[in-house]
């Protein structure tokens, strides 16, 4: 039981992410239902800004979206997720501090500097049958370090029921794609699930009496928004892949 709630939390890392938003749900053959919604504050075109990521997973009620013995009902565990940012949208990781995983690991968060933290948020798992009661946790977001080139943002993890973990996602353009493992409960149990999650990312520093903004909203507002996708992969092998249309003004 010591990880199966703390990979679930890093689903997302993500990012990421008030103004209104329009949001969207899909649902999966086998009965899955994923929605997602995202907001920036603010949310004028150009401008640095914090983006909320509001992420809710579920199972139709009278399916079997996990494989027995997980309940009628549970959804099943996502195991990739690729994170799709609005076109035009810019990223100022390399203004900011950054944190080696491998130090994140052995010190937890004061293993990094404060000033590397870009995000917080919390969650909310399902790790029946094995515990049945809902089990949330809190995530600090942080700028990583590169690797192979390419910026990193974690995700440190501390459930309430296990001990901390650490997540990695990679950056390369506007797509950050974060793997989530298979996470085992207890021997022949099946793997938790995450089913709400939440967290805001952002912030900014000052370099040489200059402003930078962790996240900028892209020079255009369009009519539909700012417009985020998730694709999402599921250890059932289906896929969904949710869009959310964040308001913006000019």
């Amino acid at each position: 039981m010591r990880k199966f709630v703390a990979a679930v939390l890093a689903l997302l890392g993500v990012l990421g992410v008030a103004a209104i938003a329009q949001g969207n749900s899909v649902t999966s053959p086998g009965g899955i239902t994923q929605s997602l919604t995202v907001t920036h504050k603010p949310n004028k075109a150009g401008k640095g800004t914090t983006v909320n990521v509001v992420l809710s997973t579920r199972c139709d009620p009278a399916k079997q979206c996990q494989a027995p013995p997980a309940p009628i009902g549970k959804a099943s565990p996502v195991f990739n997720t690729v994170v799709h940012l609005p076109k035009g949208m810019k990223m100022g990781y390399k203004y900011f501090p950054t944190c080696d995983p491998a130090k994140l690991e052995s010190g937890g968060v004061k293993g990094c500097s404060k000033k590397a933290i870009v995000g917080k948020g919390k969650l909310t798992a399902d790790g029946r049958p094995v515990v049945e009661t809902p089990v949330s946790g809190s995530v600090t977001a942080f700028n990583g370090t590169k690797s192979g080139g390419k910026a990193r943002y974690l995700l440190y993890v501390i459930p309430e029921l296990s001990s901390p973990l650490v997540l990695v996602g990679s950056l390369s353009g506007t797509t950050l794609t974060i793997p989530v493992p298979a996470v085992p409960t207890l021997p022949g149990q099946p793997n938790a699930t995450l089913t709400d999650f939440q967290i805001k990312t952002g912030g900014t520093v000052k370099k040489k009496g200059k402003k930078y903004a962790y996240l900028t909203n892209p020079k255009k507002c369009k009519k539909s928004g700012f417009l985020w996708k998730f694709d999402f992969t599921y250890e059932n092998g289906e896929k969904l892949s949710p869009t959310s249309a964040a308001s913006c003004k000019k």
